[in-house]
């Protein structure tokens, strides 16, 4: 898999892509990831990115110009106000838009976009985008919870772990990917459940006696019902925080 990056600060990912999952998938090279700097497709001597909003506001939107000629550059995509069709570039590649609006990432999307064999992420500051840069290509809106940060590199180190340890063989263990949190495996859904190492006892806290049992049938059936009750108490925790709806 091949991932592009369309950043203001590529220097954020060189830690991130050189340690754990991530750099494991690269190195085995069953991941590509490529950073591309808006900012060397600048033609001011300020390399500047963005601009004050029409119709005044706070805050800086970054600019159509740079991220236009970034994705023809690098990937070869015309915008819809150039081409009757989109380009064969834009029909291979898989283009995601970091911002508090999208789609919510999940577990279910994570893997969907696993599938894919070629993303573009484009990871946006300031106050937002040039609504043009939204019209103009067909991206996929993503967002990593509701709430704002200041851009859009920490959303995408999030997508390109996620999607990293579903690559077949990234993992240490076939199953891993399969047994997490929000996956479905065989027998359950929602979190996962309790795990337990050695030594069985430890400052007075044992290890359930089930997991000791040998017993893999009765093993499977307690994590999925410890999947079921761990999932349960998260709804509840919900419900308690949100609280009751108010009347007009």
């Amino acid at each position: 898999m091949r991932i592009d990056v369309f950043t203001i600060f590529p220097e954020l990912f060189h830690p991130f892509l050189t340690m754990g999952i991530v750099e494991r998938a690269r190195f085995a090279g069953a991941l590509e990831v490529r950073l591309t700097q808006l900012r060397a497709f600048t033609e001011d001597r300020h390399r500047s990115v963005d601009d004050r909003p029409y119709g005044g506001g706070p805050g800086m939107l970054f600019k159509p110009e740079p991220v236009f000629r970034a994705l023809h550059a690098v990937l070869g995509v015309t915008p819809s106000t150039e081409a009757a069709a989109p380009s064969e570039a834009t029909s291979k590649t898989r283009l995601i838009v970091l911002c508090p609006s999208g789609e919510q990432l999940s577990q279910p999307l994570l893997e969907e976009l696993a599938g894919e064999e070629h993303l573009a992420l484009l990871c946006g500051r300031y106050e937002g985008y040039d609504q043009r840069i939204l019209d103009a290509f067909p991206w996929q809106r993503v967002s990593i919870g509701d709430y704002v940060l200041s851009g859009g590199e920490i959303p995408a180190m999030a997508l390109v772990e996620g999607v990293a340890r579903l690559i077949p063989g990234v993992l240490g263990h076939d199953e891993s990917a399969v047994r997490d949190s929000f996956s479905e495996w065989p027998g359950a859904s929602g979190l996962d459940h309790p795990h337990y190492t050695r030594p069985p006892q430890y400052r007075g806290m044992a290890v359930p006696d089930i997991l000791l049992s040998g017993d893999h049938g009765r093993i499977e059936e307690w994590r999925r019902k410890e999947s079921e009750r761990a999932t349960r108490r998260r709804e509840a925790s919900r419900e308690v925080c949100e609280g009751p709806e108010q009347g007009a």
